[in-house]
């Protein structure tokens, strides 16, 4: 059993990176003598009266404890907030795409707006889509096992990050080495998934957000990052044909996680040269 008032105190005073102290305040709630606090049950927006009642017993002097106190709230509210972001993003997976909603459909048109603003959809159903990357005439069956996060995490690439979204969708079309853009897109989003679920983008989340909360927005900039990587990897690696899709993609996936367990790891400043590619090959 850790000793309280030494270890509470150590992690937030000396920790090197916000995510090794958020990791290590997070076992430490887990080890709580207090199921509430054990089970990070706490209702968003009481961490600073949870965080003095946790260093009550441990730090005396008042003015030392409410210093302590305000950074143990924040940690708080970045673990607490990871949980709510993993039920967040689950939902909106499970939302699934469908046609009759006009919600639905508006989206799926301004993600076609955005990529091929200079080339007007001829139809809804058109072997246009294919263009951008979709399996076939009605992109709504690529999205079954995504939902809608697969479709709005597409737009806001094309809307938020314009520039490395043009790069990558013109690289998805090189004639030797291209891939489906959209389809990758969505490969994509089934892997920040994981990672999230996972817990390999707490130290990337930690690192970055330096005031809570953690916003669904905030999962799709990860988006951006990963896809932009994974574009910056394919260039890289220039398979001979899509047909190394998921081979690439395995390697991509074991070199991601390996950045991810850096304490320092920041994806919106990684480059693909952070991922060590000599020992890859």
């Amino acid at each position: 059993m850790f000793t309280r008032k030494q270890t509470i105190e150590d992690i937030i005073l000396k920790e090197a990176t916000r995510a090794s102290r958020n990791r290590r305040i997070e076992k430490m709630l887990r080890e709580f003598p207090n199921e509430l606090v054990q089970s990070m049950a706490w209702d968003t927006g009481d961490e600073t009266e949870a965080a003095e009642a946790i260093l009550e017993e441990s730090v005396l002097e008042d003015e030392k404890r409410h210093d302590l106190s305000k950074t143990l709230a924040r940690s708080m509210r970045q673990i607490k907030g990871y949980q709510k972001l993993i039920q967040e993003v689950e939902e909106r997976r499970l939302e699934i795409y469908c046609s009759k909603i006009e919600e639905h459909e508006k989206e799926l048109l301004r993600l076609w707006a955005l990529l091929k603003p200079d080339e007007p959809l001829i139809d809804r159903v058109s072997n246009q889509w294919q263009d951008i990357g979709f399996q076939g005439d009605d992109p709504a069956t690529d999205f079954r096992g995504m939902g809608m996060l697969g479709l709005d995490q597409l737009v806001f690439f094309a809307q938020f990050d314009v520039e490395n979204c043009r790069r990558v969708l013109s690289l998805s079309l090189h004639p030797v080495y291209g891939f489906p853009f959209a389809i990758c897109g969505i490969t994509i989003t089934a892997l920040c998934k994981e990672l999230l679920f996972d817990d390999m983008l707490k130290n990337h989340f930690y690192n970055v957000l330096e005031q809570p909360p953690l916003k669904m927005d905030h999962f799709h900039q990860v988006y951006c990052c990963v896809f932009r990587l994974f574009g910056d990897y394919w260039e890289y690696e220039k398979p001979e044909s899509v047909m190394q899709f998921n081979l690439v993609k395995r390697r991509f996936v074991k070199l991601m996680e390996k950045y991810l367990n850096n304490s320092e790891a920041n994806l919106i400043v990684a480059k693909i040269e952070d991922f060590n590619l000599e020992e890859d090959s």
